[in-house]
């Protein structure tokens, strides 16, 4: 079994062999992985820190949750090796699955009731706690919730997004569904701003034209004219270009120039304390903004705003596992478009890492194992 470990803050990740795959727990089992998905939460915990706002950097490592050396990553797929002795019946070796890693305790009511992603002891999460997917093989301590096959037809190497980017995306326009469906009742029409045009940008857009009323208009909004483009292929209404030299009054006329106003519903895809902002100014009275990067920072927000307004602010972190079954059939059934991949070995992680740092990749990077 081999392993690709960060050891420091921001080092090139170790790349380490271990003599024998550690067995299955009881009710869980053991996966060989065949793809692994490289995302921005990998980035944070290599940086060993996040940004809180006003300056303050959340050190990741003096919780006690993560620590070092660590295996990370968790969109996950492959292939199940071993069954522990009290697993479930529902998988069995030989079955191509995704990994669901947002476990946690295993049980408290939240984690017993289907929302792990909720629950802050968080002592099970993969690629947070325990090891994760850049490796050869990966633990996963039950099977009930964790481990979902792959439907028919749908590619491994876009299967394993789908716990991560893909169950983010899909949960977030799940938020919006009932304001844009109320929008659409009252108005006959509504509009939905999607900030960040990225990987997750284009299953953000898919899964808006797929789960919304058809009279709801998508756009994107981006400051790379490439990945605009690239929402433009995923079916997005219209996209806006933010420009870096224009100033937030000249932001905020430009895309409502664009759009023909304001917005019933804003994703924010970055998390950024300046797009946050942006959203919660760019959200129509009564409508919902729903928060999902982790780009770091804070926002203000006029509390005489938010009440007279009747604004919504929403935080979307992943999704249940119901969200993953539910996600991986659309994504099969519609045949949604992955954003474009590019692949790695396990020796290049951090090469990997360092691109996504750096904001260099197209797409989605995936680890080819």
């Amino acid at each position: 079994m081999k392993r690709a470990e960060i050891c420091e803050a921001l080092a090139p990740l170790k790349i380490v062999d271990y003599p024998e795959v550690p067995p299955p727990p009881p009710k869980g089992v053991v996966v060989k992985i065949t793809y692994s998905g490289v995302c921005h939460s990998d980035v944070h915990i290599w940086e060993d820190e996040m940004d809180m706002g006003d300056g303050v950097k959340m050190k990741l490592t003096a919780g006690k949750f993560i620590k070092f050396p660590l295996a990370p990553g968790h969109e996950i797929a492959g292939i199940i090796e071993a069954v522990g002795s009290e697993a479930g019946s529902e998988v069995k070796v030989g079955d191509a699955v995704v990994v669901y890693p947002w476990l946690a305790c295993l049980q408290c009511d939240l984690c017993t009731h289907g929302q792990p992603n909720l629950c802050l002891n968080a002592v099970e999460r993969i690629g947070a706690a325990k090891h994760g997917g850049f490796a050869t093989h990966v633990v996963v301590p039950i099977t009930s919730g964790a481990v979902v096959k792959i439907p028919e037809g749908l590619a491994p190497e876009v299967a394993c997004m789908v716990p991560c980017s893909g169950i983010t995306t899909y949960n977030a326009v799940l938020k919006t569904k009932e304001k844009v469906t109320e929008m659409v009742r009252m108005k006959g029409n509504a509009k939905l701003l999607i900030i960040g045009a990225g990987g997750l940008g284009m299953w953000c857009i898919q899964f808006a034209k797929a789960l919304l009323p058809p009279e709801t208009r998508v756009f994107s909004a981006d400051i790379s004219e490439e990945k605009l483009q690239m929402a433009k292929e995923a079916n997005a209404d219209d996209t806006i270009l933010w420009s870096k030299d224009a100033n937030e009054q000249e932001i905020l006329a430009q895309t409502m120039q664009r759009s023909g106003g304001v917005f019933d519903a804003v994703i924010d895809l970055v998390g950024a304390g300046a797009t946050s902002q942006r959203a919660f100014n760019l959200t129509e009275r009564g409508g919902i903004q729903v928060n999902v990067g982790l780009f770091g920072g804070n926002m203000k927000i006029p509390l005489i705003v938010l009440a007279l307004h009747t604004k919504c602010v929403q935080g979307v972190c992943v999704g249940a596992p119901h969200h993953l079954e539910d996600c991986l059939k659309l994504v099969a059934e519609k045949k949604l478009k992955p954003p474009p991949l590019e692949f790695f070995t396990l020796d290049q992680a951090t090469e990997a890492l360092t691109r996504l740092k750096e904001g260099t990749m197209k797409g989605r990077g995936i680890l080819k194992l």
